[in-house]
């Protein structure tokens, strides 16, 4: 079973906005380095151990959350795992953050370009089974029906904790990156039957690619699930994608400051940092309108905070 995460009342940020803002804490998610790749994670792991599976490969960047989560998942059920990587292979002498957690695991490491990750993939999934393994692929990000079910059932427990304090949310708000989070929770929306608006604040895709893919997959976490949908609409924002994945502007830097100093929220360059600068943008325009009660979703990223020696000095400079 997976142990519910904290929801978190925002007194003094949500009354600088003006509105009234709940945090939900999946960066305390319990298990596996936390965050909301390692809620897919567990559900994944499910999955592979009704299909029998004993090895994974996966893919995704060097500071990768899911491949952090799968890794630390592998070592944990005792299964083989290759990770092809992309990013820059000098990293692996000096490991941090979740790339020191991934080497640590065990885990075969292999950083690519992006070009060849997709053969890279098919070459080590072939090398598993001539091996003698029963090899199970992951796609980058958790990306598929069970990481979507994951925040299907997330949305369950949230309308149970919610139901608690007897709030609702009007909207809520999230970093949205392959887009499975974003899915799980709009059709979770939808089962439930609250009248809420879901954000996704797009950590590098355009709107253009990026609410289509999210479109997708609740189109097939719906039929997986029987969720009655007769219109799927996706709010995919991509104002504050900045330069692109892992890199992050000056107001990005800002909100992570000025949140870990206003009430000790911590947020990262890659992902929370965009969705909570998007948040507070918004609320600021009046397009969340003052007195809406408003969820953030902390889908975790400490450790890319704690990858970003770049912005590190900034950071602490904007307090």
């Amino acid at each position: 079973m997976i142990a519910a995460t904290p929801l978190f009342k925002s007194l003094r940020i949500g009354k600088s906005l003006g509105i009234d803002l709940c945090v939900k804490r999946d960066d305390l998610f319990p298990s596996i380095g936390g965050g909301n790749k390692a809620r897919k994670a567990l559900k994944i792991a499910e999955e592979i151990e009704r299909c029998g599976y004993d090895s994974i490969v996966t893919t995704g960047d060097v500071q990768s959350n899911h491949a952090r989560a799968t890794a630390l998942l592998a070592a944990e059920k005792g299964w083989k795992c290759k990770l092809v990587l992309h990013g820059d292979p000098e990293l692996l002498k000096k490991p941090s953050a979740n790339l020191l957690l991934i080497c640590m695991s065990g885990a075969e490491v292999e950083i690519v370009d992006p070009e060849d990750i997709s053969s890279t993939m098919k070459r080590a999934f072939q090398e598993l089974q001539n091996d003698g393994f029963h090899p199970c692929e992951i796609p980058g990000g958790g990306h598929c029906i069970a990481g979507g079910v994951a925040y299907v059932e997330a949305l369950e427990e949230i309308a149970y904790q919610c139901e608690l304090l007897r709030w609702n949310p009007n909207y809520i708000v999230l970093p949205s990156g392959t887009g499975t989070t974003q899915a799980g929770i709009i059709c979770g929306v939808e089962k439930s039957g609250w009248d809420t608006k879901v954000i996704g604040i797009s950590v590098a895709r355009p709107s253009s690619v990026g609410a289509q893919v999210v479109r997708e997959m609740c189109q097939q976490l719906s039929d997986h699930l029987d969720i009655e949908m007769d219109h799927i609409q996706v709010e995919f924002r991509d104002e504050w994608i900045g330069e692109g994945y892992g890199k992050a502007g000056q107001e990005v830097l800002r909100t992570i400051g000025w949140a870990a100093l206003t009430e000790g929220i911590i947020l990262d360059p890659t992902y929370t940092g965009k969705a909570f600068t998007g948040m507070l943008e918004l609320a600021e325009s009046g397009e969340i309108e003052r007195g809406s009660r408003v969820l953030f979703w902390n889908t975790g990223g400490l450790l890319n905070l704690l990858s970003a020696e770049q912005y590190l000095e900034e950071i602490l400079r904007s307090n």
